[in-house]
């Protein structure tokens, strides 16, 4: 994937199609490195982020060795701040959240991403 932007770069867009390594700038490195090698799981360790995805939402990732319910919710945390839906619910078409009451930032505003 010589095209895809890092994830620590401004105008990265996390996709399940992403891989994993974009979720080391949402995890810790002990969570990272836990799920990236998946030790002893009945599966072998995922190489995009959609495939963790999926073995989330089939409650398969819990398996690996280390992966227990503190590593999980911070996966899942990860996720979701990463912008990618890991329940049955679909994200909006322009891909932006909703705006909620009281917000204090409009992500509607058109501005100029710097460099990377």
């Amino acid at each position: 994937m010589n095209d895809h932007v890092p994830a620590h770069c401004c105008r990265h867009v996390f996709t399940p199609a992403c891989p994993i390594d974009c979720l080391q700038a949402v995890l810790s490195m002990a969570t990272f490195n836990t799920l990236a090698r998946a030790e002893r799981a009945p599966f072998g360790p995922p190489a995009t982020v959609g495939q963790v995805i999926e073995l989330v939402r089939q409650k398969r990732l819990g398996q690996a060795a280390g992966l227990g319910p503190r590593r999980m919710g911070e996966i899942q945390a990860g996720l979701v701040l990463a912008g990618l839906v890991i329940g049955d619910v679909t994200p909006p078409e322009n891909g932006r959240m909703p705006k909620t009451p009281g917000s204090v930032c409009s992500s509607d505003e058109k501005k100029e991403a710097p460099p990377c």
